[in-house]
């Protein structure tokens, strides 16, 4: 076994091109999953394979975002109807024993753990790669190694055989 730049000599010198990219292996939609989280699963399966992210070892991760996904829609739904505050009443004793009722706006409970699955979502986009970046990820280019002809076989560089 030889080592890498040995056998990009060997291919070079046989005038087989490098290894291409094996296609992506598509990963079945666990079996069991509630309509909304297979709906998201259907939308970002396709693209997380297309990225070579979504491999049956990231299976579960997928199956938790899909979740979280789902869980951030449906608080998004409540926060929704119920509005973004709520009503909080005290009341106020005092020592004779009456009292009166007063009223405070607070921020809806709901709102924290909308926020902590927000972030929970865009850490398991980013790790599907699927976290939007604002710019086109650009096409690697291999160039040409401007000193390649002065690379010599690893056998050379060591002291082995010489020609």
């Amino acid at each position: 076994m030889g080592s890498v730049r040995w056998r990009r000599e060997q291919r070079k010198a046989k005038g087989h091109p490098p290894p291409a990219a094996s296609p992506p292996v598509a990963v079945a939609k666990p079996e069991g999953l509630p309509a909304g989280q297979s709906a998201v699963w259907d939308m970002l399966a396709p693209l997380a394979l297309e990225q070579r992210t979504l491999t049956s070892a990231t299976a579960f991760a997928m199956v938790e975002l899909c979740e979280a996904i789902v869980l951030k829609q449906d608080i998004a739904r409540i926060l929704e109807a119920d509005g973004l505050t709520t009503m909080a009443v005290k009341t106020r004793m005092e020592q004779d024993g009456s009292g009166e009722q007063v009223g405070e706006v607070k921020a809806h409970p709901l709102i924290a753990k909308w926020t902590a699955l927000l972030v929970r979502v865009e850490a398991g986009l980013t790790r599907f790669r699927l976290a939007p970046m604002g710019k086109e990820i650009p096409a690697v280019e291999v160039q040409a190694d401007e000193f390649g002809e002065f690379d010599q076989p690893l056998t050379l560089v060591k002291g082995g055989n010489r020609p």
